[in-house]
């Protein structure tokens, strides 16, 4: 080989001896520190350098702790102190959320109902004081596949009983047919007269018993977008009321009461229907909610009133920039008209009235009554903890003989406040606070469907 090649090759391997020397010796070392791993085996990482200190130490990744100036203590405590007792009331709710949320009020996911019994509490509440208490008993598949049985009773505080059943055969099917039987016994019912303008001086109370059977003809699968014709019974029979003072026949002189004696008896047949188109059924954002109820009723005996008698509804909801902020409105007109040739005297206890899903925020349930009654409500809610809501309301309220009697000036307002929780699909746990010209009032519903 000639000499210049030779020495150029001699050149090249002294230069890259000690390379390949060293490449050897770490690949050695490697090798000999994880001998059962090499490149391309799933087990294989790139080999990393261990943190010489613990990760919570200051140095360059941990800041060392920030200590308050003494200025700033002093400026600071003051405000700790005020502000301690809601930081604790913050706490204890976040606590209870916790504890509640997942278990009663975080929404479960949907699923088929179970065939078979299942029984559960039935809880009404009237008042602070008058609660009822009881069970309901639900049998999905009774007695054939599509069938489902509902049995409820309670029993109140105030000697107030009520019983419901109900046998519905095509549950959930675009045809069905419902059974429904009511009783109700209720002896501190409210009266304060009839009318618009009555006083609240006037509280008086009486019994009402109410038994009534209702068959229904379904088209529609769900509940919510559903029409029904329906027939039905209804016995309603006043009386002398107890736990409650004075009693009516107290107040009231008895020429000045429709019927304050006499019990009424009638067959009844029309049309209900609902219409929803809400993106959420249990705590909607946004749609349209839809109810009507027609009906005309006939009475069993010369003495029992003919008349008609309806129900309208609607609600919207409107979220306000953003989903979690709702503006929900509601109206409600119903009311009950004698038929030409008959008495324009109606019942005093078939009235349309301030109570229930038509009660007036702000003023005592039943402090209302007459032939037509209207309602409307608007309402800002906003979440507080998970599914439940707080709620700020105002509504107008009035009752009147005839439609052309309603006036603007003399609806009852009333605003105030509250809280809200969707359990169901089908009802929401209530808690409102509202003023009026009669002071404020507190409400609690079980089972609000609003």
């Amino acid at each position: 080989m000639a000499k210049g090649p030779r020495r150029w090759v001699n050149a090249t391997r002294r230069a890259f001896l000690p390379l390949l020397a060293l490449g050897a010796c770490c690949l050695f070392g490697i090798r000999r520190a994880d001998a059962g791993s090499r490149f391309g085996d799933s087990t294989w990482v790139a080999p990393a350098a261990m943190f010489d200190t613990l990760y919570t130490a200051n140095g360059p990744r941990v800041a060392p702790r920030d200590h308050e100036r003494t200025w700033e203590t002093v400026l600071r405590t003051p405000f700790r102190v005020v502000f301690y007792p809601v930081r604790l009331v913050g706490m204890g709710l976040e606590a209870a959320a916790d504890f509640v949320g997942p278990r009663y009020i975080d929404p479960k996911p949907k699923s088929q109902p179970t065939s078979g019994p299942r029984v559960a509490p039935f809880i009404e509440v009237g008042s602070v004081n008058d609660i009822s208490l009881g069970a309901a008993a639900t049998w999905v598949g009774f007695p054939v596949d599509d069938g489902k049985l509902t049995l409820a009773g309670s029993w109140s505080t105030f000697d107030g009983r009520k019983v419901r059943f109900s046998q519905a055969f095509g549950d959930q099917q675009p045809v069905g047919f419902r059974l429904g039987l009511d009783y109700d016994y209720k002896p501190n019912r409210r009266y304060y007269g009839i009318g618009n303008k009555t006083s609240e001086t006037d509280l008086s109370y009486f019994l009402l018993s109410t038994t009534s059977a209702e068959a229904a003809l379904l088209f529609g699968a769900s509940p919510r977008r559903q029409v029904r014709l329906v027939g039905g019974y209804s016995s309603m029979s006043p009386g002398s009321g107890y736990h409650g003072s004075p009693l009516l026949q107290d107040v009231f002189p008895p020429s000045s009461v429709p019927y304050e004696t006499q019990a009424t008896q009638e067959l009844s047949y029309g049309f209900t229907s609902d219409f929803s188109m809400l993106d959420n059924d249990r705590a909607p954002t946004h749609g349209l909610d839809g109810r009507f109820d027609l009906r005309r009723a006939v009475g069993m005996r010369s003495s029992d009133p003919d008349y008609y008698q309806w129900r309208a509804e609607l609600r919207t909801y409107l979220p306000l920039f953003a989903k979690h902020r709702v503006i929900a409105l509601r109206s409600i007109y119903s009311g009950v008209r004698p038929l030409d040739g008959t008495s324009t005297t109606m019942p005093f206890y078939r009235l349309p009235e301030s109570r229930g899903t038509s009660h007036f925020a702000g003023y005592a349930s039943e402090r209302y009554r007459d032939q037509q009654l209207m309602l409307a409500r608007v309402e800002y809610r906003w979440p507080l903890l998970r599914a439940i809501d707080v709620l700020g309301l105002y509504e107008l309220g009035e009752v009147a003989p005839n439609a052309s009697s309603f006036t603007l000036r003399a609806a009852h307002v009333s605003f105030g406040g509250g809280l809200r929780a969707g359990i169901s699909d089908d009802a929401a746990l209530r808690f409102e606070l509202a003023s009026s010209n009669e002071g404020l009032h507190a409400y609690f519903g079980v089972g609000s469907d609003f």
